[in-house]
């Protein structure tokens, strides 16, 4: 191929590529391209399963890593809520006790604090609700968060348990209270509602802290066949 007057050029090599430059080794041509192996389908599944779970294993490893950031205690996100300390429960019943009559004059200033807490309400009752000591239980001790007025209180647990034991002890307890309730002569019926409008709430420190709870419904198994 000619260059056009006044300019200068090395002659081409086969295929329009440039010839190198004197007293340059001739280009090597790139190595052919090996084929790719073909997977067979159990291969591929194996091999699409071992990324997905290098995937999940990935995006766990990042949402962890953003929870300890956030909730931490050394937060980078977030408001950082200092350290606070189990109080006995006496201190609890103490501030609830004191907060029995809210038509003193003592509390006037905390109105605004109640009013704003009774939004919370429902949610305070879910809690309570949701920590309900099961039937096979006698006792239930919950940790509880408490705002240092009196205005409200959570029960700060979420009760876990796996799907078939749960499932189980509920066909327990399906099971004792037939036999309950076919064995039993006498009923005591609860009055609604337990208490009237003009009542006062019961103080638990002085009627139900010293009152014996009731047996946990337990089924009776024999030791060799059960």
């Amino acid at each position: 191929m000619g260059m056009p007057p006044g300019m200068h050029g090395y002659p081409q090599q086969g295929h329009g590529a440039p010839a190198p430059p004197p007293g340059f080794p001739p280009a090597q041509p790139p190595p052919p391209q090996q084929p790719r192996p073909q997977l067979t389908p159990e291969e591929a599944a194996a091999l699409a399963e071992e990324q997905h779970e290098r995937m999940l294993e990935e995006k766990a490893r990042k949402w962890q890593s953003l929870q300890s950031k956030r909730y931490g205690d050394k937060r980078k996100f977030g408001y950082v809520e200092a350290q606070k300390e189990d109080l006995p429960a006496e201190h609890l019943r103490k501030i609830i006790k004191d907060h029995g009559d809210m038509t003193s004059k003592k509390f006037r200033h905390d109105k605004r604090v109640y009013l704003g807490a009774l939004k919370y309400v429902p949610h305070a009752v879910f809690k309570l609700l949701e920590n309900m000591p099961m039937p096979w239980e006698q006792v239930r001790n919950v940790q509880v968060l408490y705002h240092i007025t009196g205005a409200i209180t959570f029960v700060n647990e979420v009760p876990k348990c796996i799907e078939p034991v749960f499932i189980a002890q509920w066909g327990t307890m399906w099971i004792m209270m037939r036999r309950e309730k076919r064995d039993r002569r006498h009923f005591r019926r609860m009055r609604f509602p337990p208490f009237d409008d003009e009542e006062p709430p019961l103080d638990y420190g002085d009627n139900l802290l010293d009152v014996e709870p009731l047996e946990a419904v337990q089924m009776e198994l024999d030791e060799e066949e059960d």
